[in-house]
C-alpha cells in the first residue's frame, strides 16, 4: 500500500512539474522560426514613449513612504527633486501640511536625452489622506465595554503606503477601556488603548497606551488636532501631542472618524520627568482637575489643593511619593502663586516664555476647560515649573454655548477662570512680554496655521462624508454646540466656522493687546 501510494505521489508532481513547464510562455517550440536557430533576436529599439510611460508606472502620485526608483536597461536616468540630485531611493520626509511636490528625472538613451516630471502629493502624518483605518476586535459587544474594566483586543491597522493600501500594524496583545466624562455619555465613545509593550502606530512615538477620540460634538472632526499642530508651531511648548485621523470598525462594524493620539503620560519617548525619590524635589507631573473631589480623589493621597484649586498626581505614582514631598511641591506652588501676587521673584518659580506660549494656546482657541481641567504641568528635579501638555479642545474654537465661545473678548485670565493666568497677566513686564510674543506668532505662526486648517479640512472630506452617513449630525444640536455652528448643516460648512473663527479670534486678540485695557491689565 505504502509503494503505491508513494507512486501516486511521484506521479502526481511530475504531472505539475510538466504543467508548469507547458505554460512557461518564455518556450516558443511551436514557432518554427527558433528551430535549430540559436541567434537570440534582437530587442526593438526603445522610444521614449515607452520610457516615460514605464517610469510613469512606477512613481506613485501619493508619496508617504521612502520610494525606490525604477531603473531601465540602457537607459541611463539621472534623477532631481527639491533641487538635490538622488540616485535609488526617494526618502519620505514628513511635510507640515499636505504639499505639491515634483520629481524631475533626465533620461538618457542611445545618445539623445529628455526630461520628465512627476507631480505628486507628499503627505504629512496627520492627514486624512493615509486612509488610515483600525479594525479592532473586542470580546464582548462594544456598547458593552466600560470605563472601569480592560477587555481584551486585537487591533489591524491598514493605511496607504504611497499608492498603495496595505497593513501597517497588527497586534493582539492589546486591551482596551472606555475614557473621558462628558465624551462618555455621547453616543459615539472614545476608547483607550493599552498594548503589552511599547508600540508605535502609524509613525507616532512608541508607547503601551494610545487615546482614540470620538469626536462627536466637534463636527469639523478636527479641533484638537489643529490645536495640537499650533502647539507644535511654539518653540517654548515642549512636546506637542501627535494625532492621526482614523476610521474605525469594532467588531467589523463601521463606527466613523476617530482622532488617534497619545495618551497623557510621562514617558521617554514623548515628555519625559526623570524622578528623583530620595530627594523632596522628587520630579512632578500634575493636571488641574475640578473633578478631584467628584472621582473620589483625598488629599494628600491622590493630590494636593492649593488656593482652593485641586491638582493630581500624575508623576511619580502617588503611591511612592511621601508626605514630605507632597508638602514640598505645594508649598512650591503657594511661594510661586505669591512670587506672581508681589511682581517679584517669579521666574525663580516658572519658565515665563513656556507659560506664554501655553497660555496664548488656552486664549487664541478660547479653550473652556483652561481653568477647569485638563490643564497640566511639570517639574524637574532642581528646575523650574513649566505648562504642558496642551490637551482636551473639542469644546474650543466656538464650540461651547455655555460660555462667551464667540471669537471676541478675553476668557482664560479672568479672576474665575485660570488662576495663573491672571497672576501672570496682571504683572505689566509679563503682558509686555505677551503681546511681543503674540506679535511674533501673529505675523510667523497663524498664517501658516490657517493654510493647515484648509488642507487638513480638505483631506478629511471623504472620510467625514462617511462619518456623518455613520451619524447623522449635521445641521442638529449636540452638547454643547452653540446655534451658530448647528446652522452650519454641511462638513464644508463645519471647516469654514472654523476656519473663520480662528482668522477672527487671531485679528481681534491682536487688537486687544494693543489697548488701554490690555497695558493696564484690564480683560474684558
Amino acid at each position: 500500500m505504502r509503494k503505491i501510494l508513494l507512486a501516486f505521489l511521484t506521479l502526481s508532481a511530475m504531472v505539475v512539474f510538466l504543467g508548469c513547464v507547458e505554460e512557461d510562455p518564455t518556450l516558443e517550440d511551436d514557432d518554427p522560426q527558433n528551430e535549430n536557430n540559436d541567434e537570440p533576436i534582437p530587442d526593438e529599439p526603445l522610444t521614449f514613449d515607452e520610457i516615460y510611460a514605464t517610469l510613469n508606472s512606477e512613481i506613485p502620485y501619493f508619496f508617504n513612504r521612502d520610494i525606490i526608483l525604477p531603473f531601465i536597461d540602457d537607459v541611463e536616468l539621472m534623477w532631481r527633486f527639491q533641487n538635490r540630485t538622488i540616485e535609488h531611493v526617494l526618502l519620505y520626509e514628513a511635510p507640515f501640511i499636505d504639499q505639491t511636490v515634483t520629481l524631475y528625472v533626465e533620461a538618457t538613451y542611445q545618445n539623445e536625452t529628455k526630461t520628465y516630471s512627476f507631480e505628486m502629493q507628499q503627505l504629512a502624518p496627520d492627514s486624512a489622506r493615509n486612509r488610515n483605518v483600525i479594525y479592532i476586535e473586542v470580546d464582548i459587544p462594544i456598547d458593552d465595554v466600560t470605563k472601569t474594566e480592560y477587555r481584551n483586543a486585537a487591533v489591524l491597522v491598514k493605511g496607504r503606503s504611497n499608492d498603495d493600501h496595505t497593513v501597517l500594524f497588527e497586534n493582539n496583545t492589546v486591551e482596551i477601556r472606555g475614557r473621558g466624562n462628558s465624551t462618555w455619555s455621547m453616543p459615539k465613545r472614545p476608547y483607550r488603548l493599552k498594548f503589552s509593550e511599547d508600540v508605535s502606530i502609524l509613525g507616532m512615538p512608541k508607547a503601551r497606551n494610545y487615546v482614540l477620540l470620538a469626536e462627536y460634538a466637534d463636527k469639523s472632526l478636527l479641533r484638537n488636532t489643529i490645536v495640537h499642530k499650533f502647539a507644535g508651531m511654539l518653540e517654548h511648548i515642549e512636546h506637542a501631542v501627535e494625532t492621526r485621523a482614523v476610521e474605525v470598525y469594532f467588531n467589523g462594524s463601521y463606527n466613523g472618524v476617530y482622532t488617534l493620539t497619545e495618551h497623557i503620560r510621562i514617558h521617554e519617548n514623548k515628555l519625559y520627568v526623570p524622578s528623583d525619590l530620595n530627594n523632596l524635589d522628587a520630579g512632578f507631573f500634575m493636571e488641574l482637575d475640578q473633578r478631584f473631589y467628584d472621582h473620589g480623589y483625598q488629599e494628600w493621597v491622590d493630590g494636593i489643593n492649593v488656593s482652593s484649586k485641586p491638582y493630581t498626581f500624575k508623576h511619580p505614582n502617588r503611591d511612592d511619593l511621601s508626605r514630605s514631598q507632597m508638602e514640598y511641591i505645594r508649598n512650591y506652588i503657594i511661594d510661586m502663586e505669591n512670587a506672581l501676587r508681589n511682581h517679584a521673584n517669579y521666574e525663580d518659580y516658572i519658565d515665563v516664555d513656556n507659560f506664554i506660549d501655553y497660555f496664548i494656546v488656552q486664549e487664541l482657541f478660547k479653550n473652556v476647560d483652561v481653568g477647569w481641567g485638563s490643564v497640566f504641568f511639570y517639574k524637574r528635579p532642581g528646575e523650574v515649573l513649566k505648562m504642558g501638555p496642551i490637551w482636551d479642545f473639542d469644546l474650543a474654537i466656538g464650540n461651547a454655548n455655555y460660555i462667551d465661545y464667540g471669537p471676541e473678548n478675553w476668557y482664560g485670565m479672568r479672576h474665575d477662570k485660570n488662576l495663573w493666568f491672571h497672576l501672570m497677566m496682571d504683572i505689566p513686564e509679563i503682558r509686555d512680554r505677551f503681546r511681543t510674543r503674540y506679535f511674533e506668532i501673529y505675523y510667523t505662526i497663524i498664517p501658516d496655521l490657517l493654510e493647515a486648517v484648509n488642507r487638513l479640512g480638505d483631506a478629511m472630506v471623504p472620510m467625514a462624508n462617511r462619518n456623518f452617513n455613520r451619524w447623522d449630525i449635521l445641521g442638529h444640536y449636540v452638547w454643547p454646540n452653540p446655534q451658530a455652528m448647528v446652522d452650519r448643516n454641511t462638513y464644508r460648512g463645519q471647516l469654514e466656522y472654523v476656519y473663520d473663527y480662528i482668522e477672527a479670534r487671531a485679528e481681534w486678540i491682536y487688537h486687544a493687546v494693543q489697548t488701554p485695557e490690555f497695558n493696564n491689565g484690564i480683560f474684558h
